[in-house]
């Protein structure tokens, strides 16, 4: 039986083309794909928002109920039907314990024709990656890595030009920016800017006959904007990255732009309609979200295939080891230095090369000691239970200053900050600061005296105070630099050229061990020192 989503569709992209006086001779093409799917081949229940008048939409995703959709939209079009990935598929449980051979596996087996990589392909390194792509059955697109004399040479092309029913479509693939700070590279790098590589690639995919250009993108939205705006030549930008539900096509330059959200919740569908000249007819294109729901049956061949991995999955799937106790209750990071907190803030001082890191302490979840020996995929996904993004921004040591106080007057509570790249002296007794909210701008009534001290470490490992004027780069979480979590208002509206890394905890710490199969927290330094007054 065909799923209601489908026949909705495609009754509807019929009565667009007849509104529109398009004839029903003319050339249609449809692209259907994901971005983000970060390992999620198992439904997993959840709500999302896909723009549709705010209203949350209950979905479970599911690699074998995207292969129903993907074959039941094949089945009904007698045009072609081009599946894409925007990349990011290679996280998670089946990633870990089946090295990507699974998760590939089963892109192939739901249909998926073409793969343009992301940086989480490249988290447990180039070679790993080389061999889950030996046996694919897409072909995976790098337009913008160096990879010659890598061992991922051969393993994936730079451009590509497929030949629908006498349309020549051409396409390429683009990596985030931060390819070099938030994954493992190895000697693959970036040949070149996004702009730069993409006005490249579409002038020798028509040089080379190509009637339509697709980028494929890992670049995140609004740089896909940005791309559109600069870069002439290109008919469709399939997003990834930024893990956006675009509610509706966007269009800038002629260049229509389309992006899936993250962990296929949903299933992209775009239909164009192609003139004589095999270009795009203005206005022909219908866009939409298909919710993967618990309404679409499971594809059977796919449920079973998927079966055979999971049997084979442990409880827990073991990263590495530890020779300490990783100490996570309440009091350890909210009320002083937390060792495993100086741990990761270390980790992100290090990989985004950033002047200070600060995370709330109620960013680090569990609740508990957790014992020397094995770390498993559970334990950190305990730790990091809201799955934050790390972000990068820019503010005024004035401001870092204000943050600090903030902390100081949240001592005991989630609110309190972990830090790393500066050291400060609290007195917790002293006066707190005061702040409200005054309209939509909040304001600081009481600047607090907790802060004995407060210095950023310089690069020769000495410590400076905090120069009021002077601008620093500072790494954190989405939950204080997006949402101002715990009243921390001042990343927003003080902080400017904000970046998601698009990098967790979780991903962080796995990527880490993976290197190092050991990760043992540090001893304390004093870089959060407590003094009572007398």
């Amino acid at each position: 039986m065909k799923d209601t989503h489908v026949i909705l569709f495609s009754a509807l992209f019929s009565l667009l083309l007849s509104c529109s006086g398009l004839s029903a001779a003319t050339q249609q093409l449809t692209f259907l794909g994901t971005a983000d799917l970060q390992g999620q081949l198992e439904s997993t229940p959840r709500s999302i928002d896909l723009g549709k008048q705010g209203k949350k939409i209950d979905v479970v995703g599911g690699i074998a109920r995207l292969a129903t959709l993907i074959k039941e939209i094949k089945q009904q079009n007698q045009d072609p039907v081009i599946v894409l990935s925007s990349g990011d598929d290679l996280m998670g449980r089946y990633f870990h314990t089946f090295d990507g051979k699974a998760i590939f596996t089963l892109l192939g087996s739901a249909g998926y024709e073409v793969l343009g990589l992301g940086n989480h392909e490249f988290d447990r390194g180039p070679g790993l990656l080389a061999e889950a792509l030996e046996k694919t059955t897409f072909v995976s697109l790098c337009s913008d890595l160096t990879v010659k004399g890598t061992v991922l040479e051969g393993s994936c092309q730079p451009l590509l030009i497929r030949k629908y029913n006498g349309v020549n479509i051409g396409f390429f693939s683009l990596m985030t920016p931060k390819f070099p700070y938030v994954t493992t590279t190895g000697n693959v790098s970036l040949n070149g800017s996004s702009h730069t590589v993409a006005k490249q690639m579409a002038a020798e995919l028509r040089q080379k006959g190509a009637d339509l250009v697709v980028a494929i993108t890992h670049i995140g939205a609004d740089l896909d904007r940005e791309l559109a705006a600069g870069v002439e030549g290109i008919d469709l930008i399939f997003g990834g990255h930024s893990h956006a539900y675009l509610p509706k096509l966007e269009t800038v330059n002629k260049t229509l732009i389309v992006n899936g959200g993250e962990k296929g919740a949903a299933l992209v569908r775009l239909d164009v309609r192609l003139g004589n000249d095999n270009k795009i007819i203005p206005g022909s294109a219908a866009y939409s979200l298909i919710p993967v729901t618990e309404s679409i049956a499971e594809d059977k061949a796919t449920a079973q295939q998927l079966q055979h991995y999971s049997d084979q999955l442990p409880a827990s799937v073991v990263l590495g080891r530890t020779d300490k106790a990783w100490q996570l209750d309440k009091k350890s990071v909210r009320a002083g230095e937390s060792t495993v907190a100086d741990m990761v803030n270390d980790l992100i001082l290090v990989k985004f090369q950033v002047d200070v890191v600060l995370n709330n302490g109620g960013a680090f979840r569990g609740n508990k000691q957790y014992p020397a020996g094995q770390i498993t995929d559970t334990m950190l996904h305990e730790i990091d239970e809201f799955e934050n993004d790390v972000y990068l921004l820019k503010i005024k040591g004035k401001y870092l200053h204000e943050i600090l106080e903030h902390s100081a007057a949240l001592f005991g509570q989630g609110g309190f900050l972990q830090v790393a790249g500066l050291r400060v002296t609290i007195n917790p007794s002293a006066s707190s600061q005061e702040i409200a909210k005054k309209g939509e701008n909040w304001q600081v009534l009481n600047p607090g005296k907790r802060i004995v001290e407060a210095q950023i470490r310089n690069k020769d490992g000495s410590y400076a105070a905090i120069e009021p004027e002077k601008e620093y780069s500072l790494a954190t979480n989405a939950y204080l630099a997006q949402n101002g979590g715990d009243q921390y208002y001042w990343f927003k509206e003080y902080g400017h050229d904000q970046v998601n890394t698009y990098t967790t905890l979780y991903s962080l710490l796995a990527e880490k061990l993976n290197q190092t199969h050991l990760l043992n927290p540090p001893t304390p330094d004093g870089r959060i020192h407590l003094v009572r007054a007398d």
